[in-house]
C-alpha cells in the first residue's frame, strides 16, 4: 500500500510529459492545408492562374523611349568632345533630328502616290474596254471618244479590279439611247453616190462638226 502511494506521488510530481504525447499527431504550422499544400495566408490555385495580358503597344513605347535617350546621351556625349556649349549642342542636335526625319521615307505619301497609280492604270484599263466595246457596236472612230465622254464607267471594275464588259457595254448603250445623233449609221442610208470631183465645202462643213464637237466635250 505504501509503495502504491510513492508511485502516485511520483506521477503527480513528475513534469508534464504526458500532455505532450496526445498533441503530436497535430504538430505542424497552424492554418496550413496539408490536402493542398498552400502556405498560410495564400489563396487556394493561387499558382494556377492565367498569365497577364501583355501590352506590345507599351513594350514598344518603352523600347522607343530608351532607344531616344540612349541617343540623346551619345549626341551630348559627342558634342561635349567636340568641344560645344551646351546651347550649341542643343543646336546640332535640332539640326541632326531634322536631317533624320527629312531622309526618312514618308510612308503616307508613298501609298497615296500607289493608291493614284493604281487608279490611273484601272481608268487606262476601263477606257481600253469601253473603246474595244464602242468598235463591237459599230459606233464611228471619230465619235467613240465622245461616247466615252458621256458614258458613266463608274461601275465598269469589280472590287477585285476585273472589268465588266456587260457594264461597259450598257453604259455605253445609254449614252447611245440618250444621244441619237451618236449612234452608227448604217452603210447605204444617205442614198448618194459622189460622181465627179467632190467640192470643198462638204469637207470644211464635217471638219467644222469636228471642232465644235471637241470643244464641246474638252477634247
Amino acid at each position: 500500500m505504501k509503495n502504491r502511494l510513492l508511485r502516485i506521488r511520483a506521477l503527480l510530481m513528475a513534469p508534464d510529459g504526458g500532455a505532450g504525447g496526445g498533441t503530436g499527431g497535430a504538430s505542424g504550422t497552424p492554418g496550413a492545408d496539408p490536402a493542398q499544400g498552400n502556405p498560410p495566408g495564400a489563396a487556394p490555385g493561387a499558382g494556377s492562374g492565367a498569365p497577364p495580358a501583355i501590352d506590345y503597344a507599351k513594350i514598344q513605347q518603352m523600347l522607343d523611349g530608351t532607344l531616344a535617350a540612349k541617343e540623346d546621351t551619345a549626341l551630348k556625349a559627342y558634342f561635349k568632345q567636340q568641344g560645344l556649349s551646351q546651347q550649341e549642342a542643343e543646336q546640332a542636335m535640332a539640326a541632326f533630328r531634322a536631317e533624320k526625319a527629312k531622309n526618312q521615307p514618308d510612308v503616307s505619301a508613298l501609298q497615296a502616290q500607289i493608291s493614284q497609280a493604281e487608279a490611273a492604270a484601272l481608268q487606262a484599263r476601263v477606257e481600253s474596254a469601253a473603246t474595244m466595246a464602242a468598235v463591237g457596236l459599230g459606233i464611228d472612230a471619230k465619235t467613240i471618244p465622245y461616247v466615252l465622254k458621256l458614258a458613266d464607267l463608274s461601275g465598269a471594275a469589280g472590287q477585285d479590279g476585273k472589268i465588266n464588259e456587260e457594264a461597259v457595254k450598257n453604259a455605253l448603250n445609254k449614252v447611245l439611247e440618250d444621244v441619237p445623233a451618236l449612234k452608227p449609221q448604217a452603210a447605204g442610208t444617205t442614198g448618194f453616190v459622189q460622181i465627179g470631183a467632190a467640192g470643198g465645202g462638204s469637207g470644211q462643213q464635217a471638219g467644222s462638226q469636228d471642232d465644235a464637237l471637241k470643244k464641246a466635250f474638252g477634247l
